[in-house]
């Protein structure tokens, strides 16, 4: 009788292995997470807080202009003006929460913001 070959594949031509593929990620993530670590100091920081506080900032700024529209179509829509922003919300004109947690309040036409006046 003749051998057979074996057809057996080598375990080097298997390819990578689940639990090697994970390692290389948690090693990679690893290096992710701790670059980002080392690399930000105080300032950089810093800059990032304002960056928010700034967006903050634009966002009430948007809003307010935004009632202040809606104030104008009220204005528009009824006999008399919006007396406070109570008289929006019950003809049924959403009012927004500022983004730092602020109240608004109307004088006149304008919409004021007590934490970004």
């Amino acid at each position: 009788m003749r051998d057979r070959p074996t057809t057996r594949k080598r375990s080097s031509e298997e390819g990578f292995t689940f639990v090697s593929i994970l390692v290389a990620v948690l090693v990679l993530a690893a290096l992710y997470f701790g670059y980002f670590h080392f690399t930000s100091v105080s300032g950089e920081r810093k800059k990032g807080i304002e960056s928010i506080q700034a967006a903050k900032d634009v966002a009430c700024r948007t809003q307010r202009q935004q009632i202040e529209r809606d104030v104008q179509m009220y204005a528009a829509d009824h006999d008399n003006p919006a007396r406070s922003l109570d008289d929006l919300e019950r003809a049924g004109i959403h009012v927004p929460p500022c983004p730092e947690g602020g109240t608004y309040s109307l004088r006149g036409t304008h919409v004021l913001c007590s934490k970004h006046q």
